[in-house]
Protein backbone atom coordinates (compact mmCIF):
# COMPACT_ATOMS: atom_id res chain seq x y z
CA UNK A 1 0.00 0.00 0.00
CA UNK A 2 1.11 3.44 -0.45
CA UNK A 3 -0.60 6.15 0.98
CA UNK A 4 -0.03 10.16 -0.33
CA UNK A 5 -0.90 12.80 1.93
CA UNK A 6 -3.04 15.43 0.53
CA UNK A 7 -0.69 18.74 0.89
CA UNK A 8 -1.18 22.25 -0.41
CA UNK A 9 1.00 25.00 -2.36
CA UNK A 10 1.44 27.12 0.78
CA UNK A 11 2.85 23.67 2.61
CA UNK A 12 0.71 24.14 4.78
CA UNK A 13 0.95 21.33 7.55
CA UNK A 14 4.01 19.53 5.94
CA UNK A 15 5.95 19.23 9.26
CA UNK A 16 2.95 16.88 10.71
CA UNK A 17 2.58 14.92 7.07
CA UNK A 18 6.29 15.20 6.01
CA UNK A 19 7.49 11.64 7.64
CA UNK A 20 4.56 9.82 5.58
CA UNK A 21 5.89 11.54 2.42
CA UNK A 22 8.99 10.79 3.10
CA UNK A 23 7.73 7.00 4.02
CA UNK A 24 6.11 6.77 0.97
CA UNK A 25 7.99 8.69 -1.76
CA UNK A 26 4.49 10.56 -3.23
CA UNK A 27 2.00 13.78 -2.04
CA UNK A 28 -0.31 15.48 -3.57
CA UNK A 29 -0.71 18.69 -4.40
CA UNK A 30 -4.01 20.90 -4.07
CA UNK A 31 -3.17 24.26 -5.73
CA UNK A 32 -4.60 27.72 -4.79
CA UNK A 33 -4.10 29.62 -7.75
CA UNK A 34 -3.44 28.57 -11.48
CA UNK A 35 -3.26 31.63 -13.11
CA UNK A 36 0.95 31.48 -13.14
CA UNK A 37 2.07 29.01 -16.08
CA UNK A 38 5.04 27.90 -13.83
CA UNK A 39 2.72 28.24 -10.70
CA UNK A 40 3.23 24.33 -10.32
CA UNK A 41 6.63 24.20 -11.46
CA UNK A 42 7.18 26.56 -8.58
CA UNK A 43 5.45 24.18 -6.08
CA UNK A 44 7.06 21.26 -6.97
CA UNK A 45 10.25 22.96 -6.59
CA UNK A 46 9.33 23.87 -2.96
CA UNK A 47 8.40 20.00 -2.08
CA UNK A 48 11.30 18.65 -3.32
CA UNK A 49 13.44 20.90 -1.60
CA UNK A 50 11.50 19.83 1.23
CA UNK A 51 11.11 16.32 0.80
CA UNK A 52 13.93 15.44 -1.75
CA UNK A 53 13.34 11.34 -1.48
CA UNK A 54 9.93 12.25 -3.27
CA UNK A 55 9.47 10.25 -6.54
CA UNK A 56 5.54 11.15 -7.41
CA UNK A 57 3.15 13.73 -7.47
CA UNK A 58 0.50 15.03 -8.08
CA UNK A 59 -1.26 18.03 -8.93
CA UNK A 60 -4.52 18.94 -8.29
CA UNK A 61 -6.32 22.36 -10.05
CA UNK A 62 -7.57 24.95 -7.95
CA UNK A 63 -11.31 24.27 -6.19
CA UNK A 64 -12.04 27.57 -5.76
CA UNK A 65 -14.23 29.11 -9.00
CA UNK A 66 -14.36 25.59 -9.81
CA UNK A 67 -15.95 25.53 -13.16
CA UNK A 68 -13.14 27.68 -14.28
CA UNK A 69 -11.06 24.95 -13.83
CA UNK A 70 -12.50 22.07 -15.37
CA UNK A 71 -11.16 20.17 -18.19
CA UNK A 72 -13.64 21.77 -20.63
CA UNK A 73 -13.33 24.99 -19.96
CA UNK A 74 -9.48 25.00 -20.08
CA UNK A 75 -9.69 22.71 -23.04
CA UNK A 76 -11.70 25.50 -25.03
CA UNK A 77 -10.80 28.20 -23.50
CA UNK A 78 -7.23 28.71 -22.67
CA UNK A 79 -5.91 25.42 -24.65
CA UNK A 80 -2.65 26.70 -25.93
CA UNK A 81 -1.59 27.81 -22.13
CA UNK A 82 -2.87 24.25 -21.36
CA UNK A 83 -0.71 23.05 -23.63
CA UNK A 84 2.51 25.20 -22.53
CA UNK A 85 1.68 24.11 -18.75
CA UNK A 86 1.96 20.28 -19.63
CA UNK A 87 5.70 21.28 -21.53
CA UNK A 88 6.23 22.80 -18.13
CA UNK A 89 5.31 19.34 -16.02
CA UNK A 90 7.52 17.96 -18.57
CA UNK A 91 10.51 20.07 -17.96
CA UNK A 92 9.89 19.63 -14.24
CA UNK A 93 9.53 15.85 -14.24
CA UNK A 94 13.02 15.26 -15.85
CA UNK A 95 14.82 17.89 -13.92
CA UNK A 96 13.41 16.87 -10.38
CA UNK A 97 13.40 13.13 -11.57
CA UNK A 98 9.54 12.82 -10.88
CA UNK A 99 6.32 11.13 -12.15
CA UNK A 100 3.78 13.64 -12.18
CA UNK A 101 0.32 13.86 -12.87
CA UNK A 102 -1.71 16.88 -13.53
CA UNK A 103 -5.68 15.93 -12.64
CA UNK A 104 -8.48 17.25 -14.09
CA UNK A 105 -12.32 17.36 -13.03
CA UNK A 106 -15.04 17.61 -16.09
CA UNK A 107 -18.81 18.39 -15.58
CA UNK A 108 -19.53 16.80 -18.98
CA UNK A 109 -20.48 12.82 -19.12
CA UNK A 110 -19.40 10.50 -22.05
CA UNK A 111 -21.52 11.69 -24.75
CA UNK A 112 -20.88 15.40 -24.52
CA UNK A 113 -17.10 14.59 -24.81
CA UNK A 114 -17.48 12.83 -27.63
CA UNK A 115 -20.39 15.85 -29.49
CA UNK A 116 -18.17 18.39 -28.26
CA UNK A 117 -14.74 17.71 -29.79
CA UNK A 118 -13.45 17.14 -26.05
CA UNK A 119 -11.91 14.06 -26.66
CA UNK A 120 -9.52 15.23 -29.41
CA UNK A 121 -8.42 18.14 -27.06
CA UNK A 122 -7.17 15.15 -24.81
CA UNK A 123 -5.68 13.57 -27.27
CA UNK A 124 -3.61 16.47 -28.30
CA UNK A 125 -2.42 16.79 -24.81
CA UNK A 126 -1.65 13.12 -24.73
CA UNK A 127 0.29 13.69 -27.58
CA UNK A 128 2.73 16.17 -25.65
CA UNK A 129 3.56 13.64 -22.44
CA UNK A 130 3.74 10.33 -25.06
CA UNK A 131 7.91 9.03 -24.08
CA UNK A 132 7.57 11.17 -20.68
CA UNK A 133 6.65 10.71 -17.14
CA UNK A 134 3.77 12.76 -16.86
CA UNK A 135 0.36 11.56 -16.69
CA UNK A 136 -3.38 13.09 -16.64
CA UNK A 137 -5.82 11.81 -14.29
CA UNK A 138 -9.47 12.52 -14.23
CA UNK A 139 -11.69 11.97 -11.08
CA UNK A 140 -15.18 10.94 -11.11
CA UNK A 141 -17.64 13.63 -10.14
CA UNK A 142 -20.92 13.70 -8.52
CA UNK A 143 -21.48 17.11 -10.72
CA UNK A 144 -21.79 14.57 -14.05
CA UNK A 145 -25.18 13.33 -12.45
CA UNK A 146 -24.98 9.43 -14.08
CA UNK A 147 -26.75 6.58 -12.43
CA UNK A 148 -24.94 4.16 -14.82
CA UNK A 149 -21.24 3.39 -15.89
CA UNK A 150 -19.13 6.34 -14.76
CA UNK A 151 -18.19 8.81 -17.52
CA UNK A 152 -14.67 9.19 -16.62
CA UNK A 153 -13.80 5.38 -17.20
CA UNK A 154 -15.78 5.79 -20.30
CA UNK A 155 -13.62 8.58 -21.71
CA UNK A 156 -10.27 6.47 -20.77
CA UNK A 157 -11.64 3.39 -22.24
CA UNK A 158 -12.15 5.37 -25.19
CA UNK A 159 -9.05 6.76 -26.01
CA UNK A 160 -7.16 4.25 -24.39
CA UNK A 161 -3.95 5.45 -23.63
CA UNK A 162 -1.23 4.84 -21.16
CA UNK A 163 -0.89 8.20 -20.10
CA UNK A 164 -4.57 9.03 -19.39
CA UNK A 165 -5.73 6.79 -15.97
CA UNK A 166 -8.50 7.94 -13.24
CA UNK A 167 -8.48 9.23 -10.18
CA UNK A 168 -11.59 7.51 -8.23
CA UNK A 169 -12.79 9.44 -5.79
CA UNK A 170 -14.64 7.19 -2.76
CA UNK A 171 -16.68 10.45 -1.22
CA UNK A 172 -17.87 11.23 -4.89
CA UNK A 173 -19.11 7.83 -5.11
CA UNK A 174 -21.41 8.24 -1.96
CA UNK A 175 -22.40 11.60 -2.98
CA UNK A 176 -23.56 10.17 -6.33
CA UNK A 177 -25.86 7.13 -5.02
CA UNK A 178 -27.10 9.76 -2.07
CA UNK A 179 -28.39 12.26 -4.68
CA UNK A 180 -30.21 9.06 -6.38
CA UNK A 181 -31.24 7.51 -3.24
CA UNK A 182 -29.91 4.72 -4.73
CA UNK A 183 -28.57 1.96 -1.75
CA UNK A 184 -24.77 1.89 -2.09
CA UNK A 185 -24.07 -1.66 -2.93
CA UNK A 186 -26.41 -1.42 -5.59
CA UNK A 187 -25.32 2.02 -7.43
CA UNK A 188 -21.73 0.39 -7.02
CA UNK A 189 -22.60 -2.30 -9.43
CA UNK A 190 -24.32 -0.25 -12.39
CA UNK A 191 -21.57 2.56 -11.85
CA UNK A 192 -18.46 0.79 -11.92
CA UNK A 193 -16.72 -2.54 -13.50
CA UNK A 194 -14.10 -4.03 -11.64
CA UNK A 195 -11.71 -4.66 -14.96
CA UNK A 196 -12.13 -1.29 -16.28
CA UNK A 197 -11.14 -0.23 -12.23
CA UNK A 198 -8.07 -2.32 -12.59
CA UNK A 199 -6.55 -1.18 -15.55
CA UNK A 200 -7.78 2.82 -15.51
CA UNK A 201 -7.32 3.67 -11.66
CA UNK A 202 -4.10 4.86 -11.24
CA UNK A 203 -5.01 6.49 -7.77
CA UNK A 204 -7.87 6.70 -5.34
CA UNK A 205 -9.44 9.69 -3.00
CA UNK A 206 -10.14 8.29 0.45
CA UNK A 207 -12.13 10.51 2.81
CA UNK A 208 -15.12 9.36 4.69
CA UNK A 209 -19.01 11.13 3.90
CA UNK A 210 -20.84 11.66 6.87
CA UNK A 211 -24.86 11.76 7.89
CA UNK A 212 -25.44 10.13 4.67
CA UNK A 213 -25.05 13.31 2.50
CA UNK A 214 -21.79 14.76 1.34
CA UNK A 215 -23.60 17.55 -0.69
CA UNK A 216 -26.48 19.18 0.25
CA UNK A 217 -24.20 20.32 3.89
CA UNK A 218 -20.60 20.78 2.95
CA UNK A 219 -19.33 19.84 6.04
CA UNK A 220 -20.09 16.17 5.48
CA UNK A 221 -17.71 15.63 2.16
CA UNK A 222 -14.49 14.64 2.18
CA UNK A 223 -13.95 14.02 6.55
CA UNK A 224 -11.93 11.92 8.20
CA UNK A 225 -13.84 8.74 8.87
CA UNK A 226 -15.81 9.02 12.23
CA UNK A 227 -15.97 5.17 13.27
CA UNK A 228 -13.45 2.58 12.52
CA UNK A 229 -16.64 0.53 10.92
CA UNK A 230 -17.34 3.47 8.25
CA UNK A 231 -13.77 3.52 7.59
CA UNK A 232 -14.18 -0.17 6.81
CA UNK A 233 -17.14 -0.23 4.88
CA UNK A 234 -15.49 2.55 2.55
CA UNK A 235 -11.71 0.24 2.32
CA UNK A 236 -14.07 -2.84 1.28
CA UNK A 237 -14.89 -0.88 -1.67
CA UNK A 238 -10.85 -0.99 -3.05
CA UNK A 239 -10.88 -4.79 -1.73
CA UNK A 240 -14.34 -5.15 -3.86
CA UNK A 241 -12.90 -3.67 -7.15
CA UNK A 242 -9.25 -5.44 -6.72
CA UNK A 243 -7.95 -2.07 -6.62
CA UNK A 244 -6.59 -1.80 -2.83
CA UNK A 245 -2.63 -1.93 -4.43
CA UNK A 246 -3.46 1.75 -5.90
CA UNK A 247 -1.87 5.04 -4.75
CA UNK A 248 -3.94 6.14 -1.71
CA UNK A 249 -4.12 10.13 -1.07
CA UNK A 250 -6.29 11.04 2.14
CA UNK A 251 -7.96 13.76 0.55
CA UNK A 252 -9.24 15.01 3.77
CA UNK A 253 -11.32 18.19 4.52
CA UNK A 254 -10.03 19.91 7.89
CA UNK A 255 -10.72 22.87 9.94
CA UNK A 256 -7.50 23.29 10.96
CA UNK A 257 -4.51 23.03 7.58
CA UNK A 258 -1.57 23.95 10.21
CA UNK A 259 -2.36 20.49 11.80
CA UNK A 260 -3.70 18.16 9.29
CA UNK A 261 -5.32 16.51 12.37
CA UNK A 262 -7.84 14.95 10.84
CA UNK A 263 -5.84 13.49 7.80
CA UNK A 264 -3.08 12.43 10.42
CA UNK A 265 -5.64 9.95 11.92
CA UNK A 266 -7.01 8.85 8.28
CA UNK A 267 -3.39 7.80 7.67
CA UNK A 268 -3.20 6.22 10.79
CA UNK A 269 -6.55 3.95 10.06
CA UNK A 270 -4.56 3.18 6.57
CA UNK A 271 -1.56 1.89 7.95
CA UNK A 272 -3.31 -0.29 10.52
CA UNK A 273 -4.89 -2.09 7.23
CA UNK A 274 -0.95 -2.25 5.99
CA UNK A 275 0.08 -3.93 9.28
CA UNK A 276 -2.22 -6.66 8.77
CA UNK A 277 -1.13 -6.84 4.97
Amino acid sequence: MKIYPKLDEKLNGINRLKQYAEKYKGIEIQLLSFECINIAYDVIKKYKDEIPNIEEVTIHLPLADEDRFNFEALAFAKFDEEKERINVLIKASKEFNLKINLLYHTRWNYNTWISSGAIERMKELLELIQNTNVNILIENIHAIAEREECAVFKIAKHINNEHLKVCLDICHLHVEANMFKIPFDEFLQSYLNKDDCQKFIQQIHFAGTLNGDGLIDKKTHGRMHDSWRSFEEDYSILEQFGIEDKKIVTEVSEDDLSTRVDQLEEIKMLMKIEAKK
